[in-house]
């Protein structure tokens, strides 16, 4: 993958390249770009789980190393990345603006106003979430069409009267005792009444037939092949609560204000579980049940619910700092 990364820059000569996340393309990029010395730009940087079992964790901090400019998602990216040393960091680790008056109102600094070149590099600076902008258009744009009513009737789902899961890490699904352990949970839970709609990742339906676990499944619990981008929005933000061992889709609840339950050790997004709409229980068949009926138990109307992800504008700002950026 690298060689073959590096002959398209060979060829292309961007003047940045800009990766995203923390897969194993995302390290493909950012080091065959640094190789041939082209400046490059990480989106979502400073996430950290503090777990070096998992790939993604890897990925991410290399990457970082990698970069010149630093997107982050939130201010406690911009923490961890303090944390490591790093030191160029605009607007003290605070949520930029944009040339917009909504951004202007809140006093924030706008991006055409700031010298990057005075900052140094590699330039740190919170953007927002990129995911947060993509959701929202999305669902803007399946109320508008209808569409959102539509996904669900298809899947004969009622608007908070079902649990969206997801399991697709590693960890979980090459693991037979976790795996089992998830499974038997989901069963168990299935008995406080509600649906649990199950959309399976590939890698997640061969490890269920390989370790004999899609016998005997309860009727209220219905597993699917895997499911769009705009149908997973519609389920995430109808859902009564949300079961995942995804970082996305943790975020992507508390974008929708549904509560999330982690069957993981440890989360990159530490400050929803701070904040007490999500909750990381680990891989015990126990754990995850009482996870998740005590959570069904709490009024999620009541929570605190803070704006940790910017205003929906992450990639307009993205894209003036990639022209204004003299560094």
């Amino acid at each position: 993958m690298l060689i073959e990364v590096e002959k398209v820059l060979l060829q292309e000569r961007p003047d940045v390249v800009l990766v995203y996340g923390d897969t194993n393309t995302t390290l493909a990029g950012a080091l065959a770009a640094v190789k041939i010395h082209i400046p490059v730009a990480h989106i979502e940087a400073g996430l950290r789980s503090y777990n070096k079992r998992m790939p993604e964790e890897i990925n991410r901090v290399l990457t970082d190393q990698c970069s010149n400019i630093l997107f982050c998602p939130t201010e406690t990216a911009v923490k961890n990345l303090q944390k490591e040393g790093f030191v160029n960091i605009v607007n003290n680790g605070e949520l930029v603006g944009d040339s917009s008056p909504l951004s202007q109102s809140h006093s924030r600094p706008a991006i055409h106003d700031l010298r990057f070149v005075t900052y140094g590099s590699p330039l740190i600076i919170n953007v927002g979430d990129v995911m947060l902008d993509i959701a929202l258009e999305v669902r803007k744009l399946m109320k508008k069409a209808g569409e959102e009513k539509r996904i669900l009737e298809r899947h004969f789902l009622e608007v908070k009267n079902y649990i969206l899961a997801t399991i697709h890490r590693a960890d979980n699904t090459d693991n037979k005792e976790n795996l089992q352990n998830i499974m038997e949970a989901l069963k168990q839970i299935t008995k406080s009444g509600l649906k649990i709609f199950f959309p399976a990742h590939p890698r997640t339906k061969k490890a269920l037939g390989k370790f004999i676990l899609l016998n005997d499944m309860p009727k209220n619990l219905s597993i699917s092949e895997p499911i769009s981008y705009m149908e997973m929005v519609a389920m995430e933000s109808n859902a009564r609560m949300i079961i995942t061992d995804s970082g996305g889709v943790q975020k992507e609840a508390y974008f929708f204000k549904v509560p999330c339950v982690i069957p993981r050790g440890e989360t990159e997004w530490t400050e929803l579980v701070k904040i007490g709409w999500n909750k990381v229980v680990g891989v015990k068949k126990v754990d995850i049940i009482n996870g998740v009926l005590s959570t069904l138990n709490e009024d999620s109307a009541t929570k605190e619910w803070t704006n940790f992800y910017g205003d929906g504008r992450a990639s307009e700002k993205i894209v003036e700092v990639l022209k204004n950026y003299g560094g």
